[in-house]
């Protein structure tokens, strides 16, 4: 019980960090990397306060390097663990209907038109 509550506050801290932008970053990694780990990570982001707004707002900050194609990989990195958040979102049965209903799609569609081949790309 006590090594489920430390992960459960590990959780929310990392969650939490996600709002600011000097721990964003490794943010955003720990909670990509330890998805699998935390079933109930997906209504946690939906319902903490500005979480999916900070998620959409990393995947906006590389439109402008999507054409011409000037996409870093760290830039790439960083989107790429934001995708895999609202990727387990958009699968959980709890908010995959809020995802939907929000309209979440529609911001990714930008990925989709992507025609360079460099490896930053790659992980799009």
């Amino acid at each position: 019980v006590g090594g489920e509550l430390q992960d459960k506050e590990r959780l929310y801290q990392l969650v939490a960090d996600l709002s600011r932008e000097e721990t964003r970053e490794s943010a955003l990694l720990e909670l990509s990397k330890q998805r699998e780990a935390f079933p109930d990570l997906a209504p946690i982001l939906w319902h903490s306060f500005g979480t999916t707004a900070t998620l959409l707002q990393e995947i906006f900050s590389i439109y402008t390097l999507l054409s011409p194609p000037q996409l870093t990989a760290s830039a790439s990195n960083r989107v790429c663990n934001a995708l895999a958040l609202l990727q387990c979102v958009a699968s959980h049965p709890e908010t995959r209907t809020l995802f939907l209903k929000a309209h979440i799609p529609l911001f990714l569609y930008p990925f989709l038109n992507t025609i360079s081949k460099t490896r930053p790309f790659e992980y799009l």
